[in-house]
């Protein structure tokens, strides 16, 4: 009964969003910290490749290829420089990102947390 729980696509899936929105988090702070800093280029986890790696690992049906799924953080190609110095970080754009990176966060925890919730309920029988 609980193997079943943590094996579900649907928890597997979760768990691997977290992976992404945790990356991404990294990148959208470096982001923010390098603001100031001449030259430095937007980074970010590009969720149409995440996304791909997540169809692929599913349509395998192999529950161990969605192990091998794992974000990377790369430089932002679509992000265009409106400073001299070739920083191309928008403040105001970051933080909106991480704000909704957050959210997408706190939702998927909240769905795990759902599991748990279930795993607890059944072992102490309310």
């Amino acid at each position: 009964m609980i193997e079943g729980i943590f094996t579900n696509d649907n928890y597997m899936l979760a768990r691997k969003t977290l992976d992404y929105n945790n990356m991404r988090h990294e990148a959208l702070a470096a982001n923010l910290a390098s603001v100031e800093v001449p030259g430095y280029k937007r980074m970010d986890v590009s969720a149409s490749d995440f996304q791909a790696q997540l169809g692929k690992a599913l349509q395998s049906g192999n529950k161990n290829a969605m192990d091998s799924v794992t974000p990377q953080i790369s430089m932002d190609l679509t992000a265009v420089s409106s400073r001299r110095d070739g920083n191309n970080v928008e403040m105001d754009k970051e933080l909106m990102e991480i704000n909704s990176n957050a959210l997408e966060y706190e939702y998927v925890t909240r769905y795990i947390n759902h599991d748990y919730q279930m795993i607890r309920s059944a072992i102490s029988g309310q």
